[in-house]
């Protein structure tokens, strides 16, 4: 029986872990704050349609807890929380919609929200099945639903090259004029990492072309690396533009310290109706200092920190021309990088991905007019009654949406 103790103490940890779990779930059930979006300036109908998804932390000497939670204009909701989200990881609010009405499509597949591409007629999804690391079997994983059809295609492509491949994974999917276009990121053998483009015929279910968009060798000996960014859009919007960041980064290891500095980089565009690249050059705007940080299908929009404001710079593909720059206030000492932002119906909304009181980090929330440069909703998170409450907890905000 010796040869069993330790999978019999794997066991009992397990036990244990999810015991714990349950009972610090029942007795902080009732425990849990409400939040409320305070209003600091302007018109609360600019939030009616805002709904923040995230997770609440809270800890002392005697329990722990952690559950998600909803944030809106009406107050908040708390769901339950299994242990298998605990251990697994957050659905995203998209996915769970997604798994509600199209139950059987979504039956086994993946939740990462990128994997994904939806409009009114489809439901796209696609990842990648690896073979053994000796082989190097990459394959994409397809399917789509044919939503008036009620019709489901799915199969598997082998992944041209992939005997050069690493590994690759999805980042997105989209959708055009009857073209299925997976990007993703391919990590080569010979210390090479590529933003890839594979274009599915979905009449014939054949891959009838592909290409590396950009390319950078990986960190090796040399002082200098490079990263490969693909830029966020709306995942429930299709875009034949996407925006593609290539980052040059200088590794400064002195005595001293070990720091990391930008010393280039560069944007490039690539329509997949077209199929043609272009890199962009933004007129008398240092990159280094404007964090590209969201993309609507035809604008580009760079925020950077100046001390108690952002400046938000618009960029139109369309025109290639900079729009007006304007200011937005903040609260509290945050920069942009902690910071989740969308832009629909030409309103950028900004919110503080993190509240802490005991960081003094605030629940920031700014609705702006990105036409008119004006700020149209000014508010922050905060508890409906703060004199029940000590500074022992975190609130994670993972997702925004706006209906």
């Amino acid at each position: 029986m010796k040869k069993y103790w330790k999978l019999t103490a794997i066991v009992a940890v397990i036990v244990i872990s999810i015991g714990t779990f349950f009972v610090n779930s029942a007795l902080s059930k009732e425990q849990f704050p409400e939040f409320v979006i305070q209003t600091e300036s302007g018109d609360e109908d600019e939030i009616k349609s805002l709904v923040l998804e995230g997770s609440y932390e809270e800890s002392s000497s005697m329990y722990y807890a952690y559950t998600n939670v909803n944030i809106s204009a009406g107050g908040s909701t708390y769901k339950s929380h299994s242990f298998l989200d605990l251990v697994f990881g957050h659905t995203p609010t998209l996915i769970k919609e997604l798994q509600k009405e199209y139950r059987t499509f979504m039956r086994g597949k993946t939740a990462w929200v990128n994997l994904y591409f939806e409009d009114d007629q489809f439901l796209a999804y696609a990842d990648v099945e690896d073979g053994s690391f000796s082989s190097r079997d990459h394959k994409l994983t397809i399917s789509v639903l044919n939503k008036e059809e009620g019709h489901t295609a799915s199969f598997k492509l082998a992944v041209p090259g992939g005997n050069e491949i690493e590994h690759l994974f999805v980042e997105d999917v989209q959708l055009v004029q009857g073209e299925l276009f997976i990007i993703t990121h391919n990590v080569m053998r010979k210390n090479y990492d590529e933003k890839h483009i594979y274009t599915v015929n979905l009449a014939n279910k054949k891959i009838s072309s592909h290409e590396a968009i950009i390319g950078a060798p990986t960190q090796g000996q040399s002082e200098t690396y490079f990263t490969l960014q693909l830029i966020g859009s709306n995942p429930t919007r299709a875009n034949e533009q996407l925006i593609f960041v290539k980052t040059e980064v200088k590794v400064i290891d002195d005595m001293e310290s070990y720091r990391e500095e930008e010393i280039d980089q560069e944007i490039i565009s690539y329509n997949l109706a077209t199929k043609e690249k272009e890199v962009i050059n933004v007129p008398d705007l240092s990159l280094n200092e404007n964090q590209l940080s969201f993309f609507d299908g035809s604008t580009i929009y760079f925020i950077r920190s100046e001390g108690e404001k952002y400046v938000v710079i618009p960029y139109s593909l369309v025109d290639d021309q900079v729009g007006k720059p304007f200011s937005i206030p903040i609260l509290g000492e945050l920069n942009a990088e902690g910071q989740i932002v969308t832009v629909k119906d030409d309103k950028l909304y900004i919110v503080s991905s993190q509240m802490s009181p005991r960081f003094d980090m605030t629940g920031n929330i700014i609705v702006a007019d990105v036409l008119k440069g004006e700020i149209l909703f000014k508010g922050q998170i905060a508890l409906k009654d703060s004199s029940k409450r000590e500074g022992n907890f975190e609130l994670y905000i993972h997702e925004m949406f706006v209906n």
